[in-house]
């Protein structure tokens, strides 16, 4: 009985060395592991402050390297500048000594070019006159005595009552009548007026005479004063004459400058 006893004991006990013998190795090995694994980041956080210094040292002698040629471009700016200045001073001082004549020479020469003015016609009624009649499309139509109200440039003439063009291009024409205490028995009770193109240059069988604008306005039975007005634009050529003519043989109107005109403006 004793001596079976003590086999299982030692056994027992020769397990237990085992066991503690493999914790102590697992024990070691891993110290021994995490001493290696803080090794390495400890020298890979050393490899990153070396590249992050060297990167720095790279920028700063990339910034001092572009420091240098914008500081040579600023004292070059501002040599000129200097000498800009002292130009400037010496020519003021030549202009103080200049002929005053060759002053106002330099300065006109050196003046900017001003828009020329649009050249325009107006014409109104000429109250001092009377209606005539004038012939048109095979019907006297009433014409009106113009005078020159207003005239700028060359390019508008009046000529016989009416506007000659001196200049082609693009005019804008308006016109206005007025008309008074006209009585009428037709039924449709309205008056109007045309503004005529007489054409220089005629090719084929056209028509010399081309209507622009046509204004009609109905008439009151009671009150008969009314006024109409019309306006365009038109191409015409160096030649051309422009009239104004009321489409019925004696209408009554105001030849009153004020309600009575025809005009052009050149626009190009």
């Amino acid at each position: 009985m004793p001596a079976e006893d003590v086999g299982p004991g030692r056994g027992e006990r020769r397990r237990l060395s085992w066991l503690f013998l493999v914790l102590v190795a697992a024990a070691i090995t891993s110290s021994s592991l995490s001493v290696i694994s803080l090794y390495h980041v400890l020298a890979l956080k050393a490899e990153v402050e070396g590249l992050r210094a060297e990167v720095a040292r790279k920028r700063e002698e990339q910034s001092g390297m572009l420091d240098e040629p914008v500081n040579e471009a600023e004292k070059q700016t501002h040599r000129e500048e200097g000498g800009d200045s002292i130009e400037y001073l010496h020519q003021a001082d030549m202009d103080i000594t200049t002929d005053p004549s060759v002053m106002s020479k330099r300065s006109l020469s050196h003046a900017p070019n001003k828009a020329e003015p649009q050249p325009c016609l107006q014409m109104m009624a000429d109250n001092k006159k009377k209606t005539f009649q004038k012939e048109f499309a095979f019907d006297y139509c009433t014409a009106i005595p113009w005078q020159v109200g207003l005239k700028r440039g060359s390019a508008l003439e009046e000529e016989q009552g009416t506007i000659l063009v001196k200049e082609e291009g693009f005019f804008f024409i308006y016109s206005q009548l007025s008309f008074s205490q006209v009585y009428y028995t037709d039924p449709t009770f309205a008056m109007g007026h045309i503004v005529i193109r007489i054409k220089k240059n005629v090719v084929g069988n056209e028509s010399q005479h081309v209507v622009l604008f046509r204004c009609i306005q109905s008439m009151n039975r009671v009150n008969h004063y009314n006024t109409c007005y019309t306006g365009g634009v038109v191409k015409l050529d160096s030649g051309d004459k422009l009239d104004l003519l009321i489409p019925r043989a004696n209408a009554n109107i105001s030849l009153e400058g004020d309600a009575t005109f025809l005009g052009a403006i050149k626009l190009a």
